[in-house]
């Protein structure tokens, strides 16, 4: 027993969460361990990927001295609506992305994971990768006072643990916070290649004047055969990131292999120019759980805290994941810093963790937006139906046909009424509604 391995904390999952957590709490003197099971941390991370500087200003004030692992800053933003043959763009680029530095950058996991993992180390957490959590070691009333790994002698001893273990959350389910495994209604299936390109290629294909200027455009329609779902194209530095995600139900549904789908969004005619030549240098496929705020885990118990994928906290709609992860594990590792303080790590004072959740963006954004998968399953039609209408009706305006205006416009309003009625387009606007204003 004397020469059990005990630490102030223990983080498990070397993602944007648990890093982000590690960092707070070895900021403030606590002697943590970091274990991820993976080759390296953000070896099993993967996201197509923006990364919100907000976040990283919140848990690392000084991370433009360290020479962070980001590839462009993003300056032209926003959605594509793409049809069969067509996109209609509703996108943004403006002078003032440019500020330095910029709110948001594009980033691969591959590289930015490490290099957040060190600085963790660089604060001085013990990071231990290939390393898996298996367990929880739990005192005689019960309580959580370490984890079991799957290395000999592997217990480790801790009054706090954080997990961070993402989406198949096996530890979160152990701990009985979360019932079982999420369906397949509540979990998207993303998958990205990222192709190689020259920088100077890249620029000119994006319309980037320098590597001071990036895209990341999100793409709904087409790209998912209409389905429930979204794609994306981010540029980074001398590459491409380009990727395509559906919930697990819709590919059951519908029988679809997803890079049969991501090879079918490549050779679009709108994408596949900018794809020409491109050398694929990665590919991967990641899970993204849609729960929503009302089917979030607890997010606490006697001596533990659960952040990131694994809690749920994803907001698909606006492409935010990393940053409320981030947060999430900086709001963790505060409060078990207070638990510290006060010698106390009940599930009473860590329900502080979720209340400080309740004051800022991630659970509120999260709560606002909780009935969006539930729209999408109620109107599996919306991608299809409004996006080409709108690819329709846009043609039909932009071009002449020697037909009145007024005669157009209610051409126009023929090509909704072919697909909708008008009480069905008002009863999808009204649903629309309701799962945006929460």
């Amino acid at each position: 027993m004397a020469n059990k391995l005990t630490f102030d904390a223990i983080v498990v999952g070397g993602g944007p969460a648990g890093t982000s957590a590690a960092i707070t709490m070895a900021k403030a003197g606590l002697q943590t361990i970091l274990i991820e099971r993976g080759r390296f941390a953000g070896a099993k991370n993967f996201f197509g990927g923006v990364l919100y500087t907000h976040a990283l200003n919140e848990v690392l004030p000084d991370w433009q001295s360290r020479g962070p692992a980001l590839e462009r800053p993003v300056t032209d933003t926003g959605y594509w609506l793409l049809s069969p043959d067509s996109v209609l763009r509703f996108t943004q680029k403006s002078e003032r992305y440019k500020k330095v530095p910029a709110e948001s950058y594009t980033a691969l996991r591959a590289n930015f994971d490490p290099w957040f993992a060190q600085q963790a180390v660089d604060l001085g957490v013990l990071v231990i990768t290939k390393t898996t959590v298996t367990g929880f070691l739990r005192d005689e009333k019960g309580r959580v006072i370490g984890v079991t790994t799957d290395r000999p002698d592997g217990d480790v001893y801790a009054p706090i643990v954080i997990i961070g273990e993402g989406v198949n959350n096996l530890l979160t389910q152990q701990l009985g916070l979360a019932k079982s495994d999420l369906p397949p209604r509540y979990v998207a299936l993303s998958v990205k290649e990222y192709l190689g390109l020259p920088e100077k290629e890249v620029e000119a294909r994006f319309g980037l004047s320098g590597p001071d200027e990036g895209v990341a455009i999100d793409i709904f329609g087409d790209v998912t055969l209409g389905l429930p779902g979204t794609g994306f194209i981010y540029t980074d530095k001398a590459g491409i990131s380009i990727g395509c995600g559906l919930l697990l139900e819709q590919l059951v549904i519908n029988n679809l292999k997803p890079y049969e789908i991501l090879a079918r969004f490549k050779n679009h005619p709108i994408i596949k120019p900018y794809l020409e030549g491109a050398e694929r240098l990665e590919y991967g496929a990641h899970l993204i759980p849609e729960t929503g705020y009302d089917r979030m885990p607890a997010l606490y118990t006697d001596g533990v805290m659960i952040a990131g994928d694994a809690a749920g906290m994803v907001d698909a709609l606006h492409r935010e994941g990393t940053n409320l992860a981030m947060i999430a594990g900086k709001m963790a590792g505060e409060t078990a810093i207070e638990a510290h303080k006060q010698k106390n790590f009940s599930a009473e004072f860590l329900k502080g963790y979720r209340r400080r959740l309740q004051d800022s963006f991630v659970l509120k954004d999260l709560k606002q937006y909780r009935r969006m998968t539930d729209f999408l399953d109620s109107t599996p039609h919306f991608m299809e139906t409004y996006v080409n209408f709108a690819n329709d009706a846009a043609y039909r305006y932009f071009t002449a046909h020697g037909m009145a205006k007024r005669d157009m416009e209610k051409e126009i309003i023929r090509l909704l009424t072919r697909r909708r009625s008008f009480l069905g387009v008002a009863v999808d606007m009204i649903k629309l509604l309701r799962g945006m204003r929460g």
